[in-house]
């Protein structure tokens, strides 16, 4: 089941932001990377590819602005949910962003073919984790600008 988080900042609709994550302490992270960015967010997060297939596929009404997505996942990998999410036309112009601990040349390749719009190598520090992956995010939803504004 996803686990909705909102942080509200007055006035203004929370970007939504979908993460594919089984590991508990990069969510921490990232939350910790959208804190930072002063955003007003909702975080949904499933903890399995299958589960992310599931939501992304029945639920047209509640498109994200951003998707985040480990490729290595429990039940479904990660390039699966990302086949799902770009074979969907409601998915059109949302930014994916791979977030994953793989340097492989292959999945990098593979995740650029499936349409992925940026590849995050998830940085082995705290600090680098929170400015890496808050700037990543700050670029992927720049690039296209929030639906929900």
């Amino acid at each position: 089941m996803a686990n909705p988080t909102t942080k509200p900042r007055t006035g203004q609709k929370p970007i939504r932001v979908v993460l594919v994550e089984d590991n508990a302490g990069d969510v921490y992270l990232l939350e910790k990377a959208l804190q930072q960015l002063q955003m007003n967010y909702e975080l949904i997060r499933y903890i399995d590819g299958e589960q992310a297939i599931r939501a992304l596929q029945k639920d047209d009404h509640s498109i994200p602005d951003l998707i985040l997505l480990d490729l290595n996942l429990p039940r479904r990998e990660g390039f699966d949910v990302l086949r799902i999410i770009r074979s969907r036309p409601s998915m059109v112009g949302v930014p994916v962003g791979i977030l994953t601990s793989s340097d492989a040349v292959g999945d990098r390749h593979r995740v650029a073919i499936l349409g992925a719009e940026r590849y995050i190598r998830k940085p082995p520090t705290l600090e680098e984790f929170i400015d890496q992956v808050g700037r990543a995010i700050k670029e992927l939803l720049d690039s296209t600008g929030p639906t929900t504004a």
